[in-house]
């Protein structure tokens, strides 16, 4: 990417490190937390190479795994914490990961995306 003198590194923290909530444990959250930091550290040692550095921090994610771990009575439960009222899906995430690699964001650096359906913001 240095020589190329473009590039975009995009890093995958969570939710449970934008915010406090009883049912992240400390240690997860911290780590998630730590790599929200140092993702915008790394933007601002890569970005006089043209390189931007973004995170993408998703609140729960209805994966094959957690469709199957969490209860359908919990995830209903978990869904009406957020303000559009449903978890996650990995589309919603691979398309926050399309839209960041794209030129559409050019401009953009340093950003931790919250991808959460509102939950941050509550």
């Amino acid at each position: 990417m240095k020589a190329r003198r473009h590039g975009a590194i995009i890093t995958i923290s969570s939710a449970a490190g934008r915010r406090p909530h009883p049912g992240s444990p400390m240690p997860y959250a911290a780590a998630k937390a730590a790599l929200s930091l140092l993702t915008q550290a790394l933007a601002m040692q890569v970005g006089p190479f043209g390189i931007r550095a973004n995170c993408i921090a998703p609140e729960t994610i209805l994966t094959e795994r957690n469709r199957t771990r969490i209860p359908r009575a919990q995830q209903l439960a978990m869904a009406e914490q957020h303000p559009l009222s449903r978890l996650g899906d990995p589309d919603d995430v691979a398309e926050a990961a399309l839209y960041l690699a794209s030129n559409r964001t050019a401009w953009i650096t340093g950003t931790i995306l919250d991808v959460a359906g509102g939950a941050v913001m509550v």
